[in-house]
């Protein structure tokens, strides 16, 4: 699905399966959900409770898939070494972690510059970082 938008006074198309997500996120990093989760865990601990935050660090402990830092390094480690990932895709198999090519293309769409046999190769990397973590 494609959406229409203005910026600076011309329109682009944002979407999500041709990576166009509009140009705020041309240059913007990405982090893996387990990423997320320890930067929450570990804030400053002056730092007060808010409903937001008690609801975003709910989510991340619900939706991320790796334990540790070191596994979510690992992961995202593995996961450098194809260098046709963008960072969101990146973070997108790391954060849905799909069993299959098939599965990890229809649910990224943009992977299908990506030979199967190599993103499965990949995928079963993280499968098995994800199963052998600590």
């Amino acid at each position: 699905m494609s959406t229409r938008l203005r910026h600076r006074g011309h329109v682009e198309e944002e979407d999500a399966s041709a990576l166009k997500l509009g140009p705020e996120f041309n240059n913007a990093g990405c982090l893996l959900i387990s990423e997320v989760k320890y930067l929450l865990e570990n804030r400053d601990k002056d730092a007060p409770d808010t409903a937001v935050y008690n609801k975003t660090l709910e989510y991340v402990k619900t939706f991320g898939k790796f334990n540790t830092t070191d596994s979510a390094s690992a992961v995202r480690e593995t996961l450098r070494r194809e260098p046709a990932l963008t960072q969101f895709e990146t973070a997108q198999i790391a954060n849905l972690c799909p069993a299959t090519s098939e599965e990890g293309k229809s649910i990224v769409p943009s992977l299908v510059k990506i030979d199967d046999d190599r993103l499965q190769t990949l995928l079963d990397e993280i499968q098995t970082l994800r199963k052998f973590q600590t």
